[in-house]
């Protein structure tokens, strides 16, 4: 598992007073939001005597009470109550991850050894643009790991002969430069009335977000999150927003559109969950992008 800033829920999964549990890191996981619209994500087991905060626990103004003993946790996962004692336990923390709310998502950091976060992530500046519509969101459980799927953005073959693309997509500029990764593409995109000319340009930071933005039929940007659920499983989210999405021609299009492209996923994902890990490849000339990815993105694990 790399670590890094990763989605563990949507925004609007945590209204104040919530509480949603997941499992990710190898980790369960309880998320929640206070009275003050501060949100936590807190491994779920209470240091008392092991009771999942998840399994009825509450929130309560600004903390989060266990169903098993009442004891109860602030944000930051100090012990802050005991019901049946003078004044809590200082040794008994929650193990708390860093938080962001960021375009309409949360996200926590990840890190095996506990550092702190490296990196802020990047803008979304098609969240809050009113000519961008709301996030339409797809979910998938893939039985690997982040990297193999990441692959998939600089390995342009593949969609001319997994996805029926007319041709082999164009890589005009790949730049890796520190935690960012940049890929600038043209493509030909398949439609009824043929091919049709595009772009697809993903801007990254991190191993689990980055924005593909599609140029062409339509104007839409695919914001993609993958989450290490364990070091051979992830989830993985897409959430698209189509420009101007209140016009019926191109509501129409976005809908054939997101259609197409998560269909590509489904063709994608018994590639990635039956292939084998070939750490030394044999490319062919036009695929050293390949190269470059895998040692960017080397940087990324702990060991």
């Amino acid at each position: 598992m790399p670590f890094g800033w990763f989605k563990v829920a949507l925004a609007d999964e945590l209204p104040v007073g919530e509480l949603i549990t997941r499992r990710y890191f190898e980790t369960e996981l309880v998320i929640w939001r206070d009275a003050d619209g501060t949100i936590a994500c807190q491994e779920a087991f209470c240091p008392h005597l092991g009771a999942h905060l998840g399994w009825g626990g509450t929130v309560e103004g600004k903390q989060i009470r266990c169903p098993f003993h009442g004891w109860a946790f602030d944000c930051e996962g100090a012990n802050v109550e005991i019901p049946y004692a003078d004044r809590p336990n200082r040794k008994a923390r929650l193990r708390t991850f860093p938080v962001r709310e960021h375009a309409g998502i949360v996200f926590a950091w990840y890190h095996p050894s506990g550092d702190e976060p490296k990196w802020e992530l990047i803008d979304v500046p098609e969240y809050g643009d009113d000519a961008y519509g709301p996030y339409d969101v797809y979910d998938y459980t893939v039985k690997t790991c982040i990297q193999e799927m990441s692959e998939n953005g600089f390995d342009h073959a593949h969609f001319q002969y997994v996805h029926s693309h007319p041709r082999v997509g164009h890589t005009e500029r790949v730049e890796l430069n520190g935690y960012d990764r940049v890929v600038l593409t043209s493509q030909e995109f398949p439609s009824s009335r043929g091919p049709v000319d595009a772009r697809i340009d993903i801007v990254g930071r991190g191993p689990g977000f980055a924005i593909t933005r599609y140029r062409g039929l339509l104007d839409a940007s695919l914001i993609g999150c993958s989450t290490p659920i364990d070091d051979e499983t992830t989830h993985l989210t897409f959430l698209f927003t189509v420009k101007d999405a209140d016009n019926e021609k191109t509501a129409k299009i976005a809908r054939a559109f997101i259609s197409s492209v998560t269909s590509e996923v489904q063709q994608d994902i018994p590639i990635w969950e039956h292939k084998r890990y070939q750490p030394n490849p044999a490319l062919a000339p036009s695929e050293k992008p390949i190269t470059e990815f895998r040692r960017w993105f080397s940087q990324f694990y702990v060991s």
